[in-house]
């Protein structure tokens, strides 16, 4: 397996507090031609809500309500328009949001896992070595 390295992105200030992530690209019309999918204004809606709320905790009841609709239908939905279901998507965008954080700071690396809604370093060290292939301490020594 290959690992994927998110570029660095320019340096911002030390995160303190919970960060907004830096902008993905919007997905790709999915190959059902939308078909049980989000409309692209739900996918914007939703991933602005994703990024603004990523220090809290994201559940999937809390996201469906956002759009008004069903849990299931809204798993199948995000999962059509997406490409990966939600909470994948938001495991995502917070080690993309810690990736910014990092190399913006020296802040020690639990901070920036509590900054980014993750319950401890460990559970951030586990996903970011699934996302990336490395662990993160290792990836900020790299990018330096």
């Amino acid at each position: 397996m290959q690992a994927t390295l998110i570029s660095p992105l320019p340096k911002a200030a030390p995160a303190r507090y919970c960060r907004q992530a830096p902008p993905l690209p919007l997905p790709l019309p999915s190959t059902d031609d939308g078909k049980g999918a989000l409309a692209a204004w739900q996918v914007r809606q939703l991933t602005a809500h994703i990024d603004a709320n990523l220090c809290a905790t994201l559940r999937t009841t809390h996201l469906a309500a956002t759009l008004g609709l069903s849990v299931s239908h809204f798993s199948r939905a995000f999962k059509n328009a997406v490409g990966v279901p939600a909470r994948v998507y938001v495991l995502r965008r917070r080690v993309a949001a810690a990736c910014e954080a990092m190399l913006a700071s020296d802040e020690p690396l639990t901070h920036i896992a509590h900054a980014h809604g993750f319950c401890d370093q460990s559970h951030f060290s586990r996903a970011f070595q699934m996302l990336i292939g490395m662990g993160p301490q290792a990836w900020r020594r790299s990018q330096r």
